[in-house]
């Protein structure tokens, strides 16, 4: 029992150890890609904070800023979008990554054409999944509370349905946006355009026609993936073949 006891006590001492020590070399990588981009050195910065594992938003953001002061804005547009994504209402990272795509001229083809799309896109995009599930946990207990009430306690019958039912508007809300979030990605997962210019083809074949042009910058969806091609999408509806190794992919991490 007590041997059993002290493998256990030496086990968690050796894992305890092992965080310390993730957690000290990250802290310190962090430092030293910082160190790179005060003083501009921001290729060095960049290899630097790649090399972070795993990465924060705060990374990411950082990673963002050291490609675009290379002159690499598809790079930063594509870690501004993966730091979004961990922190999506971070106002340093919704700030550079506008800035980004209008030096770029594609902030308004990033954009769905449809307002209702646009108001979609952009209520889902504000909350993380974990934030989504909360609040679609918190809508359920609620409604199912609420209920209760009207069943248990007759007097309070017209409050408690009118609060079940809010709960039932924000359960249903927040479970369309998780399903966006959590079952949409793999679905259709999102890409940054990471080259200067990409063509779009009919079919992915180097010599199939090519249907239209993605500049730097283009946010698009994945429809397919055929290994050396994908067939993606863009906001308004446009859709091509284009090489794997032209874009980045934002879940890619």
């Amino acid at each position: 029992m007590n041997l059993n006891r002290n493998s256990f006590r030496t086990a968690v001492i050796i894992w305890l150890m092992a965080l310390g020590t993730a957690f000290g070399s990250s802290s310190d990588d962090f430092k030293t890609a910082n160190q790179f981009y005060d003083v501009g050195k921001f290729a060095e910065a960049a290899a630097a904070y790649e090399k972070i594992e795993p990465k924060t938003a705060h990374v990411y953001y950082n990673l963002g800023n050291a490609w675009f002061r290379q002159g690499k804005l598809g790079w930063a547009i594509l870690n501004y979008e993966r730091a979004r994504r961990l922190a999506p209402r971070d106002p340093d990272i919704l700030a550079n990554l506008k800035f980004a795509e209008q030096r770029l001229g594609v902030d308004e083809l990033n954009t769905p054409p449809h307002a209702i799309q646009r108001f979609l896109r952009s209520a889902i995009a504000s909350r993380t999944a974990s934030e989504w599930s909360v609040f679609e946990l918190t809508a359920l207990w609620l409604t199912i509370l609420a209920v209760c009430a009207s069943v248990f306690f007759p007097k309070t019958r017209t409050g408690a349905l009118t609060v079940a039912a809010a709960g039932f508007v924000g359960l249903t809300i927040s479970t369309v946006a998780l399903g966006s979030e959590v079952i949409g990605e793999p679905a259709v997962p999102r890409a940054i355009v990471v080259v200067g210019e990409t063509e779009a083809r009919f079919a992915p074949m180097p010599d199939s026609t090519v249907h239209f042009k993605l500049g730097e910058g283009t946010n698009v969806g994945i429809r397919e993936d055929r290994g050396q091609w994908l067939f993606v999408e863009r906001a308004d509806g446009q859709q091509g073949w284009v090489r794997t190794e032209s874009v980045g992919r934002i879940g890619s991490f």
